[in-house]
This record gives structure tokens, C-alpha cells and sequence, in this order.
């Protein structure tokens, strides 16, 4: 028998400013631009990054942890994601995002450099009370927004910053870890109640202590703690004959609500093209069983048709949307995106992921 007072009790502490009473999936996922990647990240080869929810890109230097991001931030930009990009770094290049196709334009694109967790802090909650005032908060129909730090690490306290200015070489790790996490769980706790999405990308440095359970790269905990989606980005050279044309990563999945932790796929990024929506796809098909390799050739068999014969260079859109129809993959699809929007499920799936 429910509780007489339930409906009154739940009208009351909505409207409370910390309280969130709604548990339900996330309202939007945005694609990276590669059906593999997504596949990846959240099991679905059309979802990758979740709205109310920390996604992270991490990996050692060099990996291509930026590019990955910046690839995903363009691709969300497209599906009409209004971009936050936050630059610790200060390694971005305007010209290279205009290359791989992002837009910049005041309406669909802003830039901050930011120095300390501080900074973060600041820019995102100035963002988000401007947008709750003109949109209102728990609006879903509003303009949806993807904010991204570049990166985590390169971030410093404020002590750390007024060292430098009184010239003191002088660190604060303590108070970094705190502060890190402090500022995540801030970040969550406000970007859920809107249609927006955090990414981050973070560097990761080798286990000297393999017996830890780690692996063989040392997350930083609060990343472990506060993210939904954790790809870890080992490099790899993507050369033509000796030149180096751009990077190719090895991305695990790390840490995922749905899709299979351990899992990987090789992504190809030109730098001067950007990412191939379709690299590490034939892998994945191979592995799956649903695309078969003969040498170059490859071939698929869908139900009533000849079998399709075709090399990698022939991969193409409509290629791909034949391959997506085959029935393995349809119902493997069908399967994840009805845990997804399962709320029951989800939310099962929440208390799950809190525990790792």
C-alpha cells in the first residue's frame, strides 16, 4: 500500500534547488562521428556521449586523447549541440578545428582558457545559471550543450597559482585530488537537470605496481568515481609510407554502464580530414561474425540477397547501412537500446556503476 503522503511529499522537494527527483535514462545521447568508437563507449554503434554525464578520454601523452575529443565535440556540433570548449592546455589550433569541419561561429561554438579547478568551477556555473534563467531548468525541449575541459590535468589550484605569482616553486597534490573530484561532482549535479553533457580528456601515467588491479595505466580516482564512460587511448602512428599523417588509437573501454569493459577498437584520425566515421568498423563486423574476410576481399550475406562482395576502400555510407540491417546486428541494437531506455533498468545499472 504507497504511502498517502508520497504525491505531496515529491511536489515539495522538487522544488527544492539540490534536489532531483527524476532517475530516468539520459534524455539525449550524442554520436562521436564513429559507429565503432560508439559502440565502444555505450554499446549502441548510434550513441556515444550520454547527456547528464561525465564522458572521459583518457590515455598517456600522445595518444590523441584531443583530437578523439575534438572529432566527437564536431560530430555533436552537426547534430545541433551547442559547444563549451574549456582549454587548460592552450594546444588547441582555430584552424585545425576548422579543418575537421567545426564550426566556430558565436551561435554554435564558444572558447575559454582556464588555468585553475577554480576557473572551471566559474565559467560553467556562470554558463549554467545564464541558460537556466533564459531557459529554465528540468527543459529538455531547450538547446542541448556539450561543455569540454582539455585537460583535467594541466589544471592547478588556487595555491598553486598564487605560488607562482609570489614566485614560490611550490606544488599541492593533496589538495589537486580534492579539488578535482569536488569540482566533477559539482559539474553532475548541475548538468543533469538540463540537456547537457561534460567531456573531459585526462592523462594517464604507467602502473609501477602491477599487483594493484589496476592495469597497466593509473586512472585517477576521481575520474573513476565521477564518470559514466571511461575510454582508455593508447597511440599508435597513422603513417603513409614514412610520414606520419596522423594518429591511430587504440581505445578500451575503461568504464561503461552497458557496453562490455575491455573491450577495444583501432581508430584512424588524419589530422588533416579528421576522423573516419567508419574506422575500426570492419573490425568489429569481423569479430561479430557478421562480415567474413577472404585477403582483401570481404563479404556479407544478408537474408534473401546474394552475398556482397567489396574491399575496404569500397565502405561507404550505403554499405554500412547494408551491413547495419543485418540481423545479428539489428538485434544486438535492439537489445542495448532497450536497456538504455529501460528506466527500471537504468536504474539498476546506476547503482551498479556507483560501486566501481
Amino acid at each position: 500500500m504507497a504511502l498517502s503522503f508520497l504525491k505531496d511529499f515529491k511536489k515539495t522537494i522538487s522544488k527544492m534547488e539540490t534536489i532531483v527527483t527524476d532517475f530516468s535514462p539520459p534524455k539525449f545521447w550524442a554520436s562521436t562521428g564513429n559507429l565503432a568508437l560508439n559502440k565502444r563507449i555505450s554499446g549502441s554503434f548510434t550513441r556515444g556521449i550520454p547527456q547528464g554525464r561525465i564522458t572521459c578520454f583518457a590515455g598517456p601523452s600522445g595518444a590523441g586523447k584531443s583530437f578523439i575529443l575534438c572529432n566527437a565535440l564536431k560530430n555533436a556540433q552537426a547534430e545541433g549541440a551547442f559547444i563549451l570548449l574549456l582549454d587548460s592546455e592552450n594546444a588547441l589550433d582555430i584552424g585545425w578545428l576548422k579543418r575537421i569541419g567545426m564550426s566556430v561561429s558565436e551561435d554554435k561554438f564558444m572558447y575559454a582558457g582556464v588555468t585553475t579547478f577554480s576557473d572551471v568551477v566559474k565559467v560553467v556555473s556562470e554558463f549554467i545559471t545564464e541558460y537556466e534563467k533564459t531557459y529554465g531548468r528540468d527543459n529538455f525541449e531547450s538547446p542541448r550543450v556539450i561543455i569540454a575541459l582539455d585537460s583535467l590535468d594541466m589544471l592547478i589550484t588556487d595555491s598553486e597559482n598564487e605560488h607562482f605569482e609570489s614566485g614560490v616553486q611550490k606544488g599541492d597534490q593533496g589538495q589537486r585530488a580534492k579539488q578535482a573530484k569536488h569540482m566533477l561532482r559539482t559539474i553532475v549535479s548541475r548538468i543533469k537537470r538540463n540537456p547537457m553533457a561534460f567531456c573531459i580528456t585526462h592523462q594517464v601515467y604507467p602502473n609501477t605496481d602491477l599487483m594493484n588491479g589496476q592495469g597497466l595505466w593509473i586512472i585517477n580516482n576521481a575520474i573513476r568515481y565521477s564518470a559514466s564512460q571511461i575510454m582508455l587511448i593508447v597511440p599508435a602512428k597513422l603513417k603513409d609510407g614514412t610520414e606520419q599523417i596522423g594518429v591511430r588509437m587504440k581505445v578500451e573501454t575503461y568504464k561503461s554502464r552497458f557496453a562490455k569493459v575491455g573491450e577495444r577498437v583501432e581508430v584512424e584520425v588524419p589530422w588533416d580530414s579528421g576522423m573516419n566515421p567508419y574506422s575500426g568498423f570492419l573490425d568489429m563486423m569481423e569479430d561479430m561474425g557478421v562480415v567474413k574476410a577472404s585477403g582483401a576481399w570481404k563479404s556479407v550475406e544478408l537474408p534473401g540477397n546474394e552475398p556482397i562482395k567489396f574491399q575496404t576502400k569500397h565502405l561507404d555510407a550505403e554499405l554500412v547501412k547494408k551491413i547495419l540491417s543485418h540481423p545479428t546486428v539489428v538485434e544486438a541494437e535492439r537489445n542495448v537500446l532497450q536497456l538504455m531506455d529501460d528506466q527500471e533498468a537504468w536504474a539498476e545499472e546506476e547503482k551498479e556503476g556507483d560501486k566501481q
